[in-house]
């Protein structure tokens, strides 16, 4: 993830780069209180010649525990925190789904100035709404898959389910949904990509991402909730692989803050147009 947030000083390339190659976990801290994926953080951070401070309180912080280095977003760019820093505190918090996930308290902590990168933040956040939705399109696509391959084999009245009528028709529903979710997260991945620093293509990306965003919150959970359904009984059996589907799903469209504010964020952009 390093990597992609631009320009990065020699020396903490040098040691985090072969680092994160040979395994080392590198995870995001960009969620506060009541400001999912926030993008104007109220984490301080305080220069005081070659130091910076940071204080401040994320939440749903993947993989915390396991983290070797943090990348907190502050009011001042994102800070590339070693996880065994003094004044770093996790506490574990509930998920649906089977990643482990942190609030994270930030008390002075301290990090050498060139580890705090000013213009990272906006290019962090694209990175996490574009991973996010890609992550969410694999989910549905293979939810989806096992949904057709159910009621392919499973047999009511002598027949499989896929051949009634509204078996069917909600397996289509589905299948639109998928390849919807598909798109959205294809062409705002490849406009991330893109070498181009324009305006233009900048607001490109920001309007691809936000309609990624409102396709996952908004239709990621329905659509699995219609898994579920066509899954009968065994699909809420833990033995059955489709609840992991489902609850990482559910854990995706919170980390988002929900379709009501995906949507309001995709309204913002429109009407600023």
């Amino acid at each position: 993830m390093l990597p992609l947030l631009g320009e990065v000083p020699e020396n903490v390339a040098a040691e985090i780069f072969p680092a994160v190659a040979d395994g080392a976990v590198l995870t995001a801290a960009i969620s506060e209180p009541g400001a999912p994926l926030t993008t104007e953080p109220t984490t301080k951070a305080e220069v005081s010649g070659d130091t910076v401070r940071i204080t401040g309180y994320k939440v749903a912080v993947p993989c915390a525990d396991q983290a070797r280095w943090l990348l907190v977003t502050t009011d001042s760019g994102v800070a590339v925190v070693d996880a065994a820093a003094a004044g770093l505190s996790f506490a574990p918090s509930s998920v649906s789904g089977g990643l482990p996930e942190f609030s994270v308290e930030l008390d002075g902590v301290e990090i050498p100035a060139d580890r705090l990168l000013p213009d990272a933040g906006p290019r962090l956040h694209r990175v996490v709404l574009a991973t996010i939705g890609a992550v969410a399109d694999g989910l549905l696509s293979g939810a989806v898959k096992l949904t057709a391959a159910h009621v392919g084999t499973r047999h009511q009245f002598n027949r499989p389910l896929a051949e009634f009528q509204a078996v069917a028709q909600q397996i289509a529903d589905l299948y639109v949904v998928s390849r919807t979710l598909h798109v959205a997260a294809v062409s705002a991945n490849w406009a991330l990509e893109q070498d181009d620093p324009t305006p233009e293509q900048q607001q490109r990306i920001d309007d691809d991402l936000n309609v990624l965003a409102y396709t996952v919150a908004a239709e990621l959970p329905r659509a699995m909730q219609k898994c579920h359904h066509l899954h009968g009984g065994i699909g809420v059996d833990i033995t059955h692989s489709m609840h992991r589907y489902y609850s990482q799903s559910k854990d995706l469209a919170r980390w988002l803050g929900g379709a009501a504010l995906r949507l309001e964020r995709l309204g913002a952009g429109c009407s600023s147009i």
